[in-house]
């Protein structure tokens, strides 16, 4: 039986600015997206017909109306005959953490299943299909580092940072539902300058933690501050312990801190290590 297996990279938002609400319920944002390498295990292997999805983690849905099994529905079709798929799901990634653990694994089932059966979908097209199933799927038909806007799905990926940058992310170890964030942001209270993201961008493009740190921006701080105060205790946390700047992640509540380097980044976990269950040092990829 053939068997492929992808790592599901979790993202970091540097900037996530949202600036309305559409019609159809979606918002216009602009936003650069990161690769990081905390990371899920998909493993994808043949079977004659249907979809079989499991996990480790019992609250991972893995039903027909997941997104995991959407995914893999929505491309089966492009199969010539009756095949299906066995997907198991290995979660590093915390759920409902603003990391988008689920897009990650919806972007690896396209591309584990394209590439299973040979059906030689590229790579835009890939982005397309992802696009009609959530709009953070198609940056992780790349990954990197990318600006995304429109809804999200329209994705401009840069050079990626040279050399790594090293970041400490922490989860407080509750979920946060990107549905009631969305539907209780006030976009009327964004202030983010307009030349915040072409900054940011040329901090990318020179590698320079300081300045990137310097330019983080998120829209939803504000609404998650008020609601859940400890994200901005974590955040407060992780610049005492020597951070160079912090972000919420997302939707939230993950924060992730900026290191100068490698060697800072195991100082500030050492010093961090009480806060936070989830704590973890990774790096841009």
């Amino acid at each position: 039986m053939k068997k492929i297996e992808f790592r599901s990279y979790a993202k970091v938002n540097l900037i996530l600015n949202v600036l309305s609400k559409c019609e159809d319920g979606y918002h216009n944002i602009e936003s650069i997206m990161q690769s990081i390498s905390l990371s899920d295990k998909v493993t994808i292997s043949e079977r004659k017909s249907g979809i079989n999805i499991s996990c480790n983690h019992d609250l991972v849905p893995t039903d027909f109306e997941s997104l995991a099994y959407r995914a893999a529905e929505k491309i089966l079709i492009e199969c010539d005959g009756d095949q299906g798929v066995n997907i198991k799901i290995d979660k590093e990634i915390p759920l409902a953490s603003g990391l988008a653990g689920g897009s990650t694994n919806a972007a690896s089932i396209l591309t584990g299943i394209n590439k299973l059966y040979n059906l030689g979908i590229n790579s835009g097209k890939l982005r397309e299909i992802g696009g009609e199933l959530g709009m953070d799927i198609p940056f992780f038909i790349q990954n990197g580092t990318a600006l995304a806007y429109h809804k999200g799905e329209k994705i401009a990926h840069f050079e990626s940072i040279n050399p790594p940058l090293w970041l400490v992310i922490v989860n407080p170890g509750f979920e946060v539902s990107t549905h009631w964030a969305y539907q209780n942001l006030d976009v009327k209270k964004n202030n983010l300058k307009k030349d915040r993201i072409n900054k940011m961008i040329l901090a990318l493009k020179n590698g320079n933690p300081e300045l990137i740190a310097e330019n983080l921006y998120n829209s939803f701080e504000e609404l998650m501050n008020e609601k859940f105060p400890e994200t901005e205790d974590l955040k407060n946390d992780l610049i005492k312990a020597g951070a160079l700047g912090a972000l919420m992640s997302g939707s939230g509540p993950t924060i992730f801190g900026i290191a100068k380097n490698k060697n800072d980044a195991f100082n500030i976990v050492e010093r961090m290590k009480f806060s936070s269950k989830f704590i973890r040092i990774v790096h841009t990829i």
